[in-house]
């Protein structure tokens, strides 16, 4: 008697094992980051220069299904050199890990992303997914030592123009560092006032604003590096807004509920001024009236 052994399709097969592929590097990479993710999950929730992360991911989702046509038009062959990455990306993360550095395992996540594309996907489909995978970067967090230095040369250009404005405004001061006498108490300008949070917000905005603005390089590249001196002068004015009702209406009243609204007000202002700018450098397509008769 002959039994007859059903077998899959080749193609089934194919399908199955690379499933199984996917499903073991899936549990690889959650088993070396799982530590990794829900610490920067507690960055997001207790530090506000990081309350923004995360949106990233899903604008990151959004802008990869956006240009999903044109990964799947695109060839997928893989390439060896993204095993190059992968190493890279294991070394920082047990350097991250030993050294208990989470910013160098946050871009440790960022190589493998990468890493992995080009292995299983290649060149082509790695090149349509860059934008998608690079935006990923504003979701991590910052060296202790970059905070620290950046946040201090914010500030040291936010007191000094918000004061000058101020006293345009006939607010009358007096600076010692970063502390400001006011007529009727003191106001200091602590870390979270540096305007770190709105510039990396407003970066963020202004990365995508410019992977989307039509026309030239120089078109995207301006509203790219706009997004700094607005977000600069955003929380300059921010301040001296702040100083102007401490003034004139109490320390009280400026460091309550104005110190902590104004922040999105200024955020808000400081976005219309980038989507102006987007406007501005659109190019204009002009195309023929149909009442116009074409000449010979």
């Amino acid at each position: 008697m002959t039994v007859d052994v059903l077998r899959a399709p080749a193609p089934v097969r194919a399908r199955g094992a690379r499933l199984a592929a996917a499903a073991a590097v899936a549990l690889t990479i959650a088993v070396v980051y799982h530590r990794t993710a829900l610490a920067l999950v507690h960055a997001w929730r207790s530090d506000d220069n990081y309350s923004h992360g995360p949106l990233v991911p899903l604008v990151s989702a959004a802008l990869a299904w956006r240009v999903r046509d044109r990964w799947k038009a695109a060839p997928a062959a893989s390439d060896s050199r993204g095993l190059a990455l992968l190493a890279l990306a294991c070394g920082m993360q047990v350097l991250g890990v030993r050294a208990d550095v989470l910013a160098l395992q946050c871009y440790s996540m960022l190589a493998m992303a990468f890493g992995l594309s080009l292995v299983f996907q290649g060149t082509a489909r790695t090149r349509v997914l860059a934008f998608p995978l690079a935006y990923l970067v504003f979701m991590m967090i910052f060296p202790p030592f970059v905070v620290t230095q950046l946040s201090y040369a914010l500030k040291e250009f936010t007191v000094t123009l918000a004061t000058h404005m101020a006293e345009a405004c006939g607010v009358l001061l007096q600076r010692s560092g970063m502390t400001l006498f006011l007529s009727g108490g003191p106001v200091r300008i602590e870390n979270p006032c540096s305007g770190l949070r709105s510039l990396v917000a407003l970066l963020a905005t202004g990365a995508v604003f410019a992977y989307l603005q039509p026309g030239g390089f120089w078109r995207r590249a301006v509203l790219l590096l706009a997004a700094v001196p607005l977000a600069m002068l955003g929380n300059a004015l921010r301040i001296t807004a702040i100083l102007v009702v401490g003034h004139y209406g109490g320390i009280e009243r400026a460091t309550g509920a104005f110190h902590d609204q104004s922040g999105y007000w200024i955020y808000a202002l400081a976005l219309t001024g980038l989507c102006i700018l987007r406007r501005a450098l659109t190019p204009r397509t002009t195309t023929p009236s149909p009442n116009r008769e074409a000449t010979p």
